[in-house]
């Protein structure tokens, strides 16, 4: 497992252990275009020590938006079934009947991201950089003026994770040749690093959700009903199933290989470093300050007497004479 191998430099960068508490996510919209295109399902599976201890699907109704036009989205949704194929269930006759008021939803998931970023837990998705990040801020930002960025350090994407394990563990042929690409850089974010990742455009690789399941025999293992795939509960609970699944592949770390915290240069931690060395800095001054009292001292020597040193004499001034 790559994992294994990432520089202590990097791994420092989410605590150096793999993380068991997360918030696995995934979107269903009708395009990729952040600024028009809408999202119509998101779900999450909240998972705390390894733990499901939340999951939720919910469907958006964008017919009962009035800025929204209806044959617009009829179109769109029924071109997304042309292109994804038969496991797209959101029609529009699914839309309008199983879906809520779509602010409701936004504000929800908005407020919801906002404390689990509060939290400083990370986030998991599959290729979300590239979709779900996308168009939740759009979303957002159009519905709501709201901002949303997953957090440069604070997200694993589990379709990079698989895509540069397959590379990483090559020995010939072509995809050999990606190795070193595959490798995080010291000055990566997890972000960065994934971003590298899934744009390395590297034939034959295939890293899918239904593909990376296969491999690790996980639709079997949990007995997943694959027609569920493109159903933002189900694929955000499939993540937390190869989350899993990476964990048990990867080696505890010996203590003496990881980097101290204070490399770790995050704000908070710059400021803890920066106060230290500010304290350090005034003890070295004070103790410069005292050595330099002390050096200015005359020593003590004996007394010698002498005589009293005589003032100099004032010249007598001289009387005037009576005329």
């Amino acid at each position: 497992m790559i994992i294994n191998d990432w520089d202590p430099a990097f791994t420092s960068k989410y605590g150096h252990q793999f993380p068991d508490s997360y918030l696995c996510f995934d979107t269903e919209f009708t395009g990729s275009d952040e600024r028009n295109d809408l999202i119509v399902e998101i779900g999450h599976t909240m998972v705390e020590d390894g733990k499901v201890v939340d999951k939720l699907n919910l469907v958006l109704n964008w017919y009962a938006h009035p800025d929204v036009q209806d044959t617009w989205l009829s179109y769109k949704l029924n071109n997304m079934r042309s292109i994804v194929g038969p496991n797209w269930r959101l029609t529009p006759e699914v839309v309008s009947s199983e879906g809520t008021d779509p602010l409701q939803v936004l504000r929800f998931y908005q407020k919801l991201f906002a404390v689990w970023k509060k939290r400083d837990l990370p986030f998991v998705a599959q290729n979300g950089q590239t979709a779900d990040e996308r168009l939740l801020r759009g979303n957002f930002d159009r519905f709501l003026h709201k901002s949303f960025e997953l957090p440069p350090n604070g997200y694993f994407d589990t379709g990079g994770i698989f895509k540069a394990n397959q590379i990483w563990e090559a020995t010939a042929g072509d995809w050999a040749n990606f190795r070193i690409v595959m490798m995080p850089h010291h000055t990566d974010t997890l972000k960065s690093y994934f971003h590298r990742v899934i744009h390395t455009r590297v034939a034959g690789v295939k890293w899918s959700l239904p593909a990376i399941l296969e491999h690790y025999d996980l639709i079997k293992k949990h007995n997943a009903d694959m027609s569920q795939h493109h159903n933002a509960g189900f694929d955000s609970m499939c993540l937390h199933w190869i989350m899993e699944e990476y964990r048990r592949h990867i080696r505890p770390r010996p203590e003496s290989t990881l980097t101290p915290p204070e490399e770790y240069l995050s704000p908070a931690m710059f400021q803890r470093v920066f106060e230290k060395e500010m304290a350090t800095y005034e003890q070295e001054k004070e103790l410069a300050r005292r050595n330099k009292l002390q050096g200015d001292l005359p020593a003590p020597t004996q007394a010698i007497r002498t005589k009293p040193a005589s003032s100099p004499s004032k010249r007598p001034q001289r009387r005037q004479r009576p005329i």
